[in-house]
């Protein structure tokens, strides 16, 4: 009996080295650790996916790309609401991590990052809570797989939570479109990381004191109707005043900058044509 108990627990050693009972064997690696952000490198042992590893993008513009990702959960769904994957606070300090991440990894490895931000709640209690997803490049594209967005954290410190794979849903939100970011999933988005708009920020700019802060995005989906004036009522700029020119150059800038939104920009910009035009 002891020997078939013994034979027993052999063959299940065998079988879960060789990941052939439990599921895939992951090996992993850590490229970065410290209080708030973990990343690792994580490939399987028995097969290669074949991403495009190293690959090599810019810090500022892998923070312009996590500055657009966005999903809306299902209790926002009626509101039509955004939530940014990533926290304005780490979108420049991740995008860095993220890209030298990418550069370290081979064409096994996948990026898994796991983000805690924390913020003050009622200025009294320092509130932790969890970002993570996995990234790599396939096919010249930059695919996320967004696994928690502002997940809340365990108050035990021994409760364990579990590592994001593909495919598994953790919270109950979407992944948005976006400019050159198409979902491949309900969860997963590719992005066209090359495309010249990530160059510049579009969706993070600079406040006071070199202060981070996220634009208002205009864009949704199915893509916001362009502004434009009353139908077959083209304006003719040379017949504004002076005074309404430079307002319309003002809120022009205004709308560049993030600091109004869609609506506040048509009404105001119906407002100065109609008192601008003699």
């Amino acid at each position: 009996m002891s020997r078939r108990l013994s034979a027993a627990v052999i063959a299940l050693a065998t079988c879960v080295l060789a990941a052939g009972c439990f599921g895939p064997h992951y090996v992993r690696e850590t490229y970065h650790e410290d209080r708030d952000i973990e990343i690792v490198l994580r490939g399987r042992s028995d097969v290669d996916p074949g991403y495009d590893h190293p690959a090599t993008i810019s810090a500022v513009r892998m923070s312009h790309i996590l500055a657009s990702l966005d999903v809306r959960f299902h209790d926002q769904e009626k509101k039509n609401a955004r939530t940014p994957v990533v926290p304005v606070d780490v979108i420049y300090p991740l995008g860095e991590l993220v890209s030298g991440a990418l550069a370290k990894a081979d064409s096994s490895q996948e990026v898994v990052v796991s983000a805690q931000i924390r913020s003050r709640k009622l200025k009294l209690f320092t509130e932790k809570r969890l970002t993570s997803f996995i990234v790599y490049v396939k096919d010249d594209r930059l695919v996320f797989h967004i696994a928690r967005v502002g997940f809340p954290t365990p108050k035990n410190p021994n409760e364990r939570i579990h590592e994001p794979k593909p495919g598994q849903e953790y919270q109950d939100f979407k992944v948005l479109p976006g400019k050159a970011i198409v979902p491949i999933a309900r969860q997963a988005v590719a992005v066209a990381w090359r495309d010249p708009s990530f160059r510049k920020d579009d969706a993070i700019r600079l406040g006071p004191g070199g202060r981070v802060k996220r634009r208002t995005v205009l864009l949704e989906e199915p893509e916001a109707e362009a502004p434009r004036d009353a139908p077959g009522n083209t304006v003719d700029l040379s017949k504004l005043t002076p005074d309404a020119l430079r307002k319309l150059a003002d809120l022009e800038e205004e709308r560049r900058r993030g600091d109004v939104d869609e609506a506040e920009y048509r009404s105001r910009r119906r407002r100065i044509l109609a008192e601008g035009t003699p």
